[in-house]
């Protein structure tokens, strides 16, 4: 019902435009460009942003409206599927309930560290030390060695801590990189969810694990980053349009994905593609 619901809000919506089928005409490609980015973030905790920002970069969109406009489309995708990995957590029998816990404490100590980052960046006008895109860029390069890395010296070794809680050290690690990868995120719209998945595997968490905890700050965080870009108005309504029920239909399936790939071909793919993305910005 709920489904429906959006389904036929949308409808209503682009409707009510101007020129429906023209818009439908040259806005369709986008809503492709949603799932294809919302898979690739849902299924390996990097935020949408790596598929969207070289995409709208290359459409020739300006530096404030791409940010802004794959944030907004990240906050339907990442949300979807936030939910869908929560749901897994709580109800799959294979994982046990400190298991649960551990997730819900990684993400209080995340989540308020990132806003904080994000609205340090948007309200108080913290500049970036370069361009956006080469911080994309260098982002992507380190971010895909490091998962690559991960993934063909560490993979063979357990990746299941016998846990209940984070040690403090790991607490302070995380609200730091989190404060860090929250700034990255206002100014790259990604950053937070890489950020995390890859401080959490590089701590011996399971690749589901930590997949599961970057998704769900990276949507939070672009929950909480949007009405900066809302009261600004640089949001592209006419992509969102398009590309916000690609990213919901592409969250709904990217964990399966996910569990479908395992763990070292999710890495794997992971790591490779966000590399090649840094590699093309770069020449």
């Amino acid at each position: 019902m709920a489904t429906l619901s959006l389904v036929a809000f949308w409808a209503v919506l682009l409707w009510n435009q101007t020129n429906p089928l023209q818009l439908v005409s040259d806005f369709l490609g986008f809503f492709f460009l949603g799932i294809g980015g919302a898979i690739t973030a849902n299924s390996t905790g990097a935020g949408g942003g790596v598929v969207f920002v070289p995409s709208f970069n290359a459409l020739g969109m300006a530096i404030d409206e791409v940010i802004a406009t794959s944030f907004a489309i990240q906050c339907f995708g990442m949300t979807v599927g936030s939910i869908s990995w929560l749901i897994f957590f709580n109800g799959d029998s294979k994982q046990k309930i400190e298991r649960v816990n551990l997730l819900y404490q990684t993400l209080a100590c995340s989540v308020p560290m990132s806003i904080a980052g994000i609205w340090l960046v948007q309200y108080f006008h913290l500049l970036p030390v370069t361009s956006i895109n080469t911080i994309f860029s260098v982002f992507s390069l380190i971010f895909g060695i490091v998962v690559l890395y991960h993934c063909v010296y560490l993979g063979k070794r357990s990746t299941h801590r016998g846990v209940k809680q984070l040690t403090k050290p790991e607490l302070l690690l995380i609200a730091v990189t989190s404060f860090i990868g929250g700034i990255i995120t206002a100014w790259i719209s990604v950053g937070i969810g890489e950020i995390l998945a890859v401080i959490l595997l590089l701590r011996g968490f399971s690749v589901m694990f930590s997949v599961a905890a970057g998704v769900v700050v990276s949507s939070i965080s672009v929950l909480s980053g949007i009405p900066y870009f809302i009261s600004e108005q640089l949001i592209n309504l006419d992509v969102l349009l398009f590309a916000a029920p690609g990213a919901m239909v592409g969250a709904l399936v990217a964990r399966f994905i996910a569990q479908a790939l395992g763990p070292q071909k999710l890495k794997l793919f992971l790591g490779s593609w966000i590399l090649f993305v840094g590699l093309a910005g770069l020449l």
